[in-house]
């Protein structure tokens, strides 16, 4: 492109200097008796003529390529989003049984939840006690609306942790230091938290066992009619702080892990099997650290009154259940979490590749 819009400026500039060498030698310019060509003893005029019509094509080219990188990012992000969330799904899918048993653990304390308090003991007898009262089919209970939540969610999540990777690194040699790897790991965690928590309340009472609701269309319904539209944003404030820190410690571990592993440096090639060790590790990690703050998070989101905010929460349980209260699921969240931490930014990284996204520097 660049070669035809020199080639033209170059046309045009021959043929203004042959015009005025041909103007210049005619019998109408030497005679005085009036050229018909106003610039024919004015060279300048023509190369002036030249250049504008070279910046002219220069102007066409720099909007043709502007068009042309905007598109381009467009795609590259389009292509970024959709392998995020179909890692997402694929993750989520692949965890669900874990995931209904881990709340179940969670809020049966409630009276709400429609289960009695010790109604499940431990991870097998609760895989046993769902089979026999409800079938197989039970343990996905809810995953249609969770894939709903969870596709815009890890779409969200991880491309947004790339963009904020890329803003954070260091201008001159592009590497990210522990602060800057925490920072963008909390804000990705709380852009896809943001966006997607009215799912994930609805999800969450589709889970629960003699739930009244008809379906996820119906929930949203009889939630937004009966309690309000602030009822879909119940336990957001926990959420928000629960997830920052579990989304810091679970990106920059991650990374961190795969540098200790590969080394630094871009298109280095990776084995999704030790990909998948890695990234279990830094999801149980993080996941343990944070565990308190999501108990208090479903609690909250849960139907009815339940406690007068975060504080509240943490002290009536602390007096009701003692530590252990903040723990229950832990179990079965950390079975959920291996696997599911794993696949996901493993089914991330191949999708991408997949989709020819160029690969982020490790």
């Amino acid at each position: 492109m660049h070669s035809n819009t020199n080639s033209a400026s170059n046309n045009v500039l021959e043929r203004s200097a042959s015009s005025v060498n041909s103007s210049s030698s005619s019998p109408s310019s030497s005679s005085g008796g009036g050229s018909f060509l106003p610039a024919a003893n004015n060279p300048k005029l023509y190369y002036a003529d030249a250049q504008m019509i070279t910046t002219m094509y220069s102007a066409n080219e720099r909007s043709q390529l502007s068009t042309f990188d905007e598109l381009k990012k467009f795609l590259e992000g389009s292509k970024s989003v959709a392998a995020g969330g179909g890692a997402g799904v694929i993750a989520r899918t692949a965890s669900a049984p874990l995931d209904r048993i881990k709340l179940l653990f969670q809020v049966q304390a409630m009276a709400s939840s429609g289960v009695s308090a010790g109604a499940y003991t431990g991870v097998g007898q609760a895989f046993a006690k769902i089979y026999k009262e409800e079938g197989v089919l039970s343990f996905w209970k809810g995953n249609g609306v969770n894939v709903i939540r969870v596709a815009p969610y890890a779409a969200a999540q991880l491309t947004s942790n790339d963009f904020y990777k890329s803003l954070l690194q260091d201008e001159k040699t592009g590497k990210l230091g522990v602060k800057e790897r925490l920072l963008a790991g909390a804000l990705a965690g709380m852009t896809g938290t943001a966006l997607t928590h009215p799912l994930d309340t609805i999800r969450l009472r589709l889970a629960l066992p003699n739930h009244p609701y008809k379906g996820m269309v119906n929930a949203f319904s009889v939630v937004y009619r009966t309690e309000g539209v602030k009822a879909l944003y119940k336990g957001l404030i926990p959420t928000l702080a629960g997830i920052a820190p579990y989304a810091a410690c679970n990106f920059a571990s991650y990374d961190f892990a795969k540098q200790m592993y590969y080394g630094e440096g871009s298109n280095i090639k990776q084995d999704p099997m030790a990909n998948l060790v890695i990234g279990g590790a830094s999801g149980t990690f993080s996941a343990t650290v944070c565990y308190p703050l999501d108990t208090i998070r479903r609690r909250m989101q849960m139907k009815g009154k339940t406690y007068n905010g975060m504080a509240d929460a943490m002290k009536t349980i602390m007096k009701d259940e003692g530590m252990i209260g903040f723990f229950r699921g832990w179990t079965a969240n950390t079975m959920k979490v291996v696997p599911q931490n794993s696949i996901r930014f493993v089914s991330y990284e191949l999708l991408k590749t997949m989709l020819g996204v160029q690969a982020t520097k490790i």
